[in-house]
């Protein structure tokens, strides 16, 4: 290990034999103002370096979207009552802890938008333009929302913006899109991730071999973090253990994947003992989202839930592509699969918005500056409806708490008006909007 000057790199970051980690957000760290300008000519700016005068990394607002291809089934997301005292349906039940930390909304759609699982690629823009070229139907999309708010936030960053996905996602299912109409890839492997969030050298295989072998890369850089905890704070002490403990957890998942899959398949280890179903797959993601939060390495962030990739396990059966269950036709029992399958959605977003929550920063907690858009561009996957979109709302500094039932055919756009304003993105449109709802989550 490089021996670093104090008070300079260790600061930003801790690391040894090409792999990087980047500090969490510590309030120790927060007046080292003096110390980031005897950087190095052409040194990287830091995670916990902020260039807006007047402005602290911790106070920053992110934005974290999460689109499911195949919507949730409207019977059990939408709550029957308005307001606070609403009954939590299926879908809604596994989120019951953070009711006060989330707001859901529905009668929004994008007006102009149809052609049903068309509307996937729309979910973040508000609109669907399809143009026939030859034989081949192209999209022309226009810019969605998490890459207007990286071109106003994303350069204080690492990375502008990060998209992630639970599974292989076609292009013209992307969620984001750039100002010229183009998607954007996303990444669905956890190890791909790991290797972007915290690899420097041009060989992340000797990473995933120091993986398999049940090595760290903690342990590579234990006696850099031993000297950065000397001066840091009783508290930001154990927010770094917090997040060593959150990285160690993540290495073991994505280690016993990288296991089974150099495994041959006679005497392979019971299913419990690997990661090879969707949602764990899943929880990795947004397990790494979190990290990538916490240590502002960006602030905005995409992630696809598609109908197919991983098996999904439901009771004893193995579903590799459940979009079926989605075109239940009303069948009660193909309804109680799906249901089934997209509450395991919302279980796997409970633990990312508990896990945001219970990261401390200097103004509150992780969520409460994270807001999170979860939806879908599609209404309803068995009549291929684009109206009434799913729409749950989270975190931010809003007001949450309640069921808000918008007047019908409200352009979701409307809610993300909203959404820039509190991004400090000053605005009063965006595609299709003709207004705001301020009133229902601002006060």
């Amino acid at each position: 290990m490089n021996p670093l000057p104090p008070k300079i790199n260790r600061r930003r970051c801790l690391s040894a034999a090409g792999v990087t980690l980047a500090l969490p957000l510590l309030e120790s760290l927060a007046h080292g103002h003096a110390a980031a300008q005897e950087s190095p000519p052409g040194s990287v700016s830091s995670p916990n370096s902020d260039p807006s005068p007047g402005r602290t990394a911790s106070a920053a607002k992110r934005l974290v979207c999460m689109g499911v291809s195949l919507s949730m089934y409207p019977g059990e997301w939408n709550p029957v009552d308005e307001g606070s005292d609403y009954v939590a349906p299926k879908l809604i039940e596994p989120l019951a802890d953070l009711r006060r930390d989330f707001t859901l909304i529905s009668n929004a759609d994008h007006p102009g938008v149809t052609g049903g699982h068309k509307g996937t690629a729309a979910f973040l823009s508000g609109v669907y333009q399809p143009e026939r070229i030859g034989q081949s139907i192209v999209i022309r999309n226009q810019i969605t929302l998490d890459q207007v708010v990286a071109r106003a936030i994303g350069d204080q960053t690492r990375f502008q913006s990060l998209q992630f996905a639970a599974a292989g996602v076609s292009a013209g299912d992307s969620l984001s899109w750039n100002d010229k109409g183009v998607p954007l890839p996303c990444i669905s492997d956890p190890m791909a991730i790991y290797e972007q969030l915290f690899v420097d050298d041009p060989n992340p295989q000797q990473t995933a071999r120091m993986m398999k072998s049940g090595r760290s890369v903690l342990d590579l850089i234990h006696a850099d973090a031993k000297l950065l905890a000397k001066d840091l704070s009783k508290s930001d002490r154990q927010r770094m253990d917090q997040y060593m403990t959150s990285v160690r957890d993540v290495e073991s998942g994505i280690s016993r994947r990288l296991q089974w899959l150099s495994t041959p398949k006679p005497g392979v280890p019971a299913i419990s003992d690997r990661v090879t179903n969707f949602h764990e797959n899943l929880d990795l993601i947004l397990e790494l989202t979190a990290i990538a939060l916490q240590t502002d390495s960006s602030r905005v962030i995409s992630i696809a839930i598609p109908g197919k990739g991983l098996p999904i396990e439901v009771g004893n059966r193995r579903i590799n592509d459940y979009h079926g269950q989605s075109h239940h036709g009303k069948d009660p029992a193909v309804i109680e699969q799906l249901v089934q399958i997209e509450r395991m959605h919302t279980v796997s977003l409970a633990k990312f918005l508990t896990r945001l929550k219970q990261t401390p920063t200097a103004e509150g907690n992780l969520l409460d500056c994270t807001q999170v858009l979860f939806g879908s561009g599609l209404g309803n996957g068995s009549s291929h409806s684009n109206r009434d979109l799913p729409v749950l709302l989270a975190g931010g500094g809003l007001q949450h708490g309640k069921h808000v039932r918008l007047r019908e055919g409200t352009p979701l756009c409307n809610v993300f008006v909203t959404m820039l304003q509190r991004l400090g993105i000053e605005t009063d449109s965006f595609a299709g909007s003709n207004g705001n709802v301020n009133e229902f989550v601002t006060g």
